[in-house]
């Protein structure tokens, strides 16, 4: 089968969640499979190093629309603001020159804020027997999202969240109703895909490739390192480095003087102006699980989240703790199976990041337990064979013009 994968982001480096999936997903494809990739960039970017495994690859380098563009389609156009972040008309064309060769049996769609290139795949039909199939991986429910956002935002922030869910609910559900497989990366969102109408939605975690060696304190230098690694480019995610920064970590410090925080992740260096004394921020890294494996724990403490956290995932695959906000902690087991502190409020996150730092039965014990459930549930060749799997079943491309 010949597929045509589209990104919104390059799934290579990996340096955030989404690149994971999407690269680990699209590589385990490639296995039985041509794979080409589009995808979207920053202008000015490297070109993507995308593993041998994968065909072509199209990188558009096109920059951001500027911000009254978006607050004007976003609020009085009726386009989601996500839709018009991610837009590109050569994104789209190159997308359309490719579909017009007629050589392509599927196309790949990474997330919602790609559904203009929905359409354009279900209106292809230069192939003899018709129409490619068209695979929509939503990651996350971006609605519920959204409708989150809304509950934890003050005015004006709550007020556009609110008119974001109900665009994105429109969009998310035509998607659902359009495709010919949507893919959940968590069982409720799959219940989510469900109940905006998509036909048998598949489940397909998130994968990750977890270390052969047993965890353990091996990365760990002399001072306590603490790793908050995210995509800051994504609102939630700010909103979780103001509340780590300003609630927890100067109380972490107080109790722990030689610990280190460090941030990474896109846009990371934007936080300079209110990080905390002490922290590192490293921006976009070249190898985040190097990252992981130097760190002593992880932390995740994000309260709006949908779709299962990387942030935790990565974290356990390398044998690390993670001290999570249970606000925020989504599409997992409790931690009682994984070994994931869950506190509520700040004060409780202090305690439990001071825990791990310094009891070594108890960092041993939430170690194991999590190394042990990803090597179980999201190894990424058990995962790469699901997709392989969910492939399989589209069978033969679609008729021209047919709504499944």
């Amino acid at each position: 089968m010949n597929i045509l994968a589209i990104t919104s982001t390059p799934p290579w480096p990996a340096t955030h969640g989404a690149a994971i999936r999407n690269g680990l997903l699209l590589e385990a494809l490639a296995s039985e499979h041509r794979v080409d990739l589009v995808t979207l960039d920053r202008p000015g970017a490297p070109p993507v190093p995308a593993p041998s495994c994968i065909g072509r690859v199209i990188q558009v380098r096109a920059a951001p629309p500027k911000l009254w563009r978006r607050l004007r389609g976003g609020w009085r156009g009726g386009v989601p603001d996500l839709l018009i972040r991610n837009g590109s008309r050569i994104l789209r064309g190159r997308a359309q020159m490719l579909l017009s060769s007629g050589e392509y049996h599927a196309v790949h769609v990474a997330q919602a804020q790609l559904a203009p290139l929905i359409h354009d795949a279900r209106t292809a039909s230069s192939l003899a027997s018709g129409r490619p199939r068209v695979v929509y991986d939503a990651h996350n429910i971006e609605w519920l999202l959204q409708r989150m956002l809304a509950g934890a935002s003050k005015t004006p922030r709550a007020l556009w969240a609110r008119r974001q869910a109900g665009l994105l609910r429109r969009v998310e559900s035509w998607v659902a109703q359009t495709v010919d497989l949507a893919i959940a990366s968590s069982p409720d969102d799959r219940a989510g895909l469900a109940a905006l109408g998509a036909k048998t939605p598949a489940y397909i975690p998130h994968p990750v490739r977890a270390g052969e060696a047993e965890p353990g304190r091996d990365g760990q230098a002399a001072h306590p390192s603490v790793l908050f690694a995210a995509n800051f480019a994504y609102r939630p995610n700010i909103m979780a480095a103001e509340w780590l920064f300003g609630r927890v970590w100067p109380a972490v410090a107080r109790r722990l003087p030689r610990a280190e925080l460090r941030v990474v992740g896109p846009q990371s260096e934007g936080l300079r102006p209110i990080a905390p004394v002490g922290a590192t921020l490293g921006g976009i890294v070249d190898d985040i699980d190097r990252e992981y494996r130097r760190s002593w724990l992880a932390v995740s403490p994000t309260s709006v989240a949908a779709g299962a956290p990387y942030k935790v995932l990565s974290a356990l695959a390398a044998g690390r703790p993670v001290v999570a906000r249970a606000q925020g902690y989504v599409g997992l087991p409790a931690r009682g199976r994984i070994g994931v502190a869950l506190p509520s409020g700040p004060d409780e996150f202090v305690e439990d990041v001071t825990t791990l730092a310094t009891d070594p039965a108890a960092y041993a014990q939430a170690a194991e337990a999590g190394f042990a459930f990803v090597k179980g549930e999201h190894d990424a060749a058990a995962v790469g064979q699901l997709m392989l799997d969910a492939y399989a079943g589209l069978h033969e491309p679609a008729a021209a013009g047919a709504a499944s």
